[in-house]
């Protein structure tokens, strides 16, 4: 039993095995580095992206909402209005909506549920971060499938200042445009 013992715990019986533990850990080690490295580098891309989402939301005329299919706001992607997550979250989307216009909302909102592969646009009043009602053009796209989204996708753009020349346009005594809008081609 003493040569047994003696055999397994001599230092010699110790090497190729120590060894082969220290070669294993080793290219573990090397194994995790690189994975961190590569981990590194996606977290930089990442990041890289995201500003880049940032600054082009920045300069963006348009804002994008998520909302679910009762009407109720989850997100503020970005708003051309000021308007918040915090003071959006949770609140039906008909309180941004001028009570004029709530039955036209309404209605192409039921119009896309019930052709959700159609996107569906109008033109509404909406309460922007201050109160003030500003003309929106809404176009509503259901992606309620879509894994990565959940959701119906408001996307808008501030039209005030062209629905004012088309007023100003539709007066015969009146000038044809308010001269601030060359972009809307009144």
């Amino acid at each position: 039993m003493r040569k047994l013992h003696d055999f397994l715990f001599t230092p010699e019986s110790f090497e190729e095995p120590a060894a082969n533990t220290i070669l294993q850990l080793r290219e573990r080690i090397a194994e995790l580095e690189a994975e961190n490295a590569s981990l590194r580098q996606l977290e930089e891309t990442v990041q890289r992206n995201a500003r880049l989402v940032d600054a082009l939301f920045n300069k963006s005329h348009d804002g994008f909402l998520l909302i679910t299919p009762q009407m109720t706001f989850l997100r503020a992607i970005h708003s051309v209005l000021g308007n918040t997550d915090e003071n959006l979250a949770g609140r039906s989307v008909l309180t941004k909506i001028h009570p004029d216009d709530r039955a036209q909302f309404t209605k192409a909102f039921s119009r896309l549920l019930s052709n959700p592969s159609e996107a569906v646009t109008i033109e509404c009043r909406v309460g922007n971060q201050n109160g003030e009602w500003r003309w929106m053009e809404v176009e509503m796209t259901d992606m309620l499938d879509d894994p990565d989204v959940q959701a119906i996708v408001l996307n808008n753009r501030e039209i005030t200042e062209r629905k004012k020349c088309q007023e100003t346009a539709a007066i015969p005594e009146s000038p044809r445009c308010c001269g601030s809008c060359l972009e809307h081609k009144c």
